[in-house]
């Protein structure tokens, strides 16, 4: 089968690789459509901005269909349509048992620390698969994975009705972002992106305004003169500007990741304004909810799309997303 390994710092090739054999207790799935996410981008990064154990199968947003079940595994009939936890947790380990399963310690990470979904079939454990309803689009099921990531965020933000936000970058989780906001109340919503083509995007998922960094530095204070209820950091590298957007007692999101940001922090307006600082990783109990939400059609993701191309098209559409040309490219393999 056509995957996309990525084979070492820089190096993503898109070749044949062997069709993989679930485990006793793992399922195989033929994959239906595969998103590319931001840490795939940062995985084949020179230098790397998220680990990644090479060489390894990237991908790990992704829909696809039960083709044959290992030994050990029930209740998961072959013919299921069903989305993937790609973070499967232990349930054994000190966070995990502490009800903190984001932090499970013991996690191997499916297109990470191992083979992931931008090929034809991938093994996952039996227990971190999901139903979902086949009249769904690929493309858009493909995105219940961040979107689960997105609710326990905007759980952690626990925002009330008439809230302000400004989210930080409108690439697909700052527009999921945007997006259940406005869905749970929201007051008024202003993302900040440099990109054009993302700005259009976050306005028509939800934002109020979308402004370039220079625009929203010199209004400011206009619109949000007592600062923001909820900062969300979507980018991974913008938490001085966040802390400096946020209200007396609001709270920021940190979410976004890049290892190689390392941005000084004004710490004394953390102090006087009485900031809470949330970090929030991967999902946490949140598939459920993000599958009723695109199920139910709740939130109107679909200007998000903006490509679904084949496999041997990856690289492409991985320089489309460092480009800033594009919010979500899908991958039918």
């Amino acid at each position: 089968m056509r995957a996309a390994v990525f084979e070492g710092e820089g190096r993503l090739v898109v070749r044949d690789v062997d069709d993989p054999l679930p485990g006793p207790d793992e399922v195989l799935l033929e994959v239906e459509a595969c998103g590319i996410c931001g840490s795939d981008v940062q995985i084949i990064n020179v230098p790397p901005g998220h680990p990644s154990t090479p060489p390894v199968v990237i991908g790990h947003e992704f829909v696809g269909w039960v083709r044959a079940v290992g030994d050990a595994v029930q209740g998961v009939p072959i013919g299921t349509r069903v989305v993937v936890d790609p973070d499967p947790k232990c349930g054994a380990c000190e966070p995990c048992r502490s009800g903190r399963p984001a932090n499970c310690v013991n996690i191997v990470a499916l297109g990470v620390h191992r083979d992931g979904a931008l090929a034809r079939f991938v093994t996952a454990p039996a227990d971190s698969v999901y139903r979902i309803d086949p009249g769904v689009p690929a493309e858009m099921a493909a995105l219940v994975e961040p979107l689960a990531c997105v609710v326990n965020g905007t759980n952690r933000a626990a925002i009330r009705p008439g809230e302000s936000v400004v989210v930080f970058g409108a690439g697909t989780i700052g527009c999921l972002f945007i997006a259940v906001f406005r869905a749970s109340g929201a007051g008024r919503i202003v993302a900040v992106e440099p990109s054009s083509v993302r700005a259009e995007v976050a306005r028509a998922v939800g934002a109020d305004l979308a402004l370039s960094p220079e625009d929203w530095a010199a209004r400011r204070g206009g619109l949000l003169p007592q600062g923001a209820d909820v900062v969300v950091d979507a980018v991974g590298s913008v938490l001085p500007q966040a802390i400096e957007a946020a209200g007396m007692g609001g709270r920021i999101v940190v979410f976004g990741m890049n290892g190689n940001a390392r941005p000084p922090v004004h710490q004394i307006e953390i102090v006087e304004k009485g900031l809470t600082i949330l970090g929030s990783y991967i999902s946490n109990f949140t598939f459920p909810a993000a599958i009723r939400l695109v199920e139910g059609g709740r939130l109107n993701l679909a200007p998000m799309i903006t490509a679904v191309i084949p496999i041997d098209e990856t690289l492409a559409g991985i320089d489309r997303l460092r480009s800033g040309e594009a919010v979500k490219v899908v991958i039918t393999p």
